[in-house]
């Protein structure tokens, strides 16, 4: 079987790389070792959608950064009741976008089927041939065993680069001082929460509600949960319903069946101490229930493709703009620490050894140079790993960042095949040009 390009990995970055390739023309495949697209939106249950909100330095107004394909799919969702809104800080705070992953598996479904992508589910990458620097096909293992498939162009949406390690691509792990990765975590939520009660305020009052209890039954000895310094809480689009990121497991990088599986089972662990505490001793928890457990580990950091172009903290902290910037984000600096409970969000924390902090000054863009993995003509990155230091990564692997990442990616695939030439060759300028979104005015 042979296709324009085949993508793998269906996660937010893989499955808007897929239509937006399809749209263009490419004969497309997208591989997807689960049952549904979304990736860590669907399987490993990561909320809310992070990376589209800006508020502009120069005049305070707070709008929506990213449109194209991500602004397509927060618009199905709304129109089915399925993306909640919320700030942080009242009504002029920034916000993000809460969504129900059942609903975005349908739309993820409905724009694949539009674009006329296929899609092969439950089938996962096995091995790459390759020669002369370029990927010649790929052996995926599915029900019916070994296929093989071949294409002119790949992307690699796997997360962990998987694709480009096996073709003998370059890339880093964690940090440089000790290569650890930021941790993982597995996400969850509780129904039959009296949300009336909770929400009544800011997010951050709302978090209080819960982390002041959290650190009191802590510092008592009635809850034995060192993992963290308190717990991630946003608002969901059911009724009763509030997610949680509130689980860490340290370790060693998530590159392995083994250590998948260890993290797997602590944080289910994890997940069933936290839900019986809040249950016991949380108002506005009295009734309620473990509503749903992520089926996927959310794994946050682990390769990261050595590309054209190595974006770096201070590309982030800088608001750095380029020629061929074909995405933007404000997000900032989020490391979970790779070795505590905590976060590191500041100079101090890492040991004075940044100059600068870790939130933008104003939005950055990520140039299509780091895409593109060295030695390796016919494959793009388009997942959390591309080519960035720790830092910067700690910036660029959220969700609405990387639909538009991949919603280039596939672009320029399209460009690729129009062209009879490797996708390494395409302009990142034209790519940029072919978005027309970029140099639109932010929604504000």
């Amino acid at each position: 079987m042979r296709y324009d390009l085949v993508v793998i990995g269906a996660g937010p970055a893989g499955s808007a790389a897929a239509v937006a390739a399809a749209r263009g023309g490419a004969r497309t495949l997208l591989v997807e070792k689960n049952g549904m697209a979304g990736g860590m939106a669907t399987a490993g249950l990561v909320n809310p959608f992070l990376g589209n909100c800006y508020r502009n330095p120069e005049t305070g107004k707070t709008g929506d950064l990213i449109a194209g394909l991500f602004a397509e799919i927060c618009a199905r969702l709304r129109a089915r009741g399925a993306l909640l809104r919320f700030c942080y800080d009242g009504p002029d705070g920034v916000y993000s976008d809460a969504f129900d992953d059942v609903w975005l598996r349908v739309v993820y479904d409905g724009l694949l089927a539009e674009a006329g992508a296929e899609v092969l589910y439950h089938a996962r990458l096995l091995d790459v041939r390759t020669s002369g620097g370029r990927v010649e096909a790929v052996r995926v293992l599915g029900k019916e065993g070994i296929e093989e498939i071949e294409a002119g162009t790949f992307i690699d949406s796997t997360g962990d680069a998987d694709l480009v390690a096996a073709a003998g691509g370059e890339f880093e792990v964690g940090r440089a001082e000790d290569g650890l990765c930021q941790p993982c975590s597995t996400m969850f939520r509780m129904g039959g929460v009296d949300k009336g009660l909770l929400l009544a305020g800011t997010l951050r009052e709302c978090r209080e509600k819960i982390n002041g209890p959290f650190r009191a039954a802590k510092g008592a000895g009635r809850l034995d949960f060192p993992h963290k310094d308190g717990l991630g809480v946003y608002d969901f689009p059911r009724p009763g319903v509030l997610h949680f990121n509130a689980t860490r497991a340290l370790g060693r990088p998530a590159l392995s069946s083994r250590e998948l599986s260890r993290c797997e089972v602590e944080l289910r662990r994890q997940v069933a101490v936290l839900a019986g505490w809040l249950r016991a001793e949380v108002p506005g928890f009295e009734q309620s229930f473990l509503e749903s457990v992520a089926t996927h580990v959310g794994v946050r950091e682990t390769r990261r493709v050595r590309g054209r172009w190595v974006m770096k903290r201070g590309d982030i902290v800088s608001g750095a703009r380029f020629a061929d910037g074909i995405a933007r984000s404000a997000y900032f600096i989020d490391i979970h620490d790779p070795a505590g409970s905590g976060g590191l969000h500041t100079r101090e924390e890492v040991g004075g050894a940044i100059e600068k902090g870790f939130k933008p000054e104003r939005y950055y863009e990520i140039p299509f140079r780091c895409l593109v993995p060295e030695k390796l003509g016919n494959v793009l990155v388009a997942c959390r790993a591309i080519s960035t230091d720790h830092y910067a990564h700690a910036a660029t692997r959220v969700m609405a960042t990387l639909t538009a990442v991949g919603e280039a990616a596939g672009r320029a695939a399209a460009l690729a095949v129009k062209r009879g030439i490797q996708v390494s060759e395409v302009d990142g300028a034209e790519v940029r040009a072919g978005i027309g979104y970029l140099d639109e005015p932010l929604g504000f």
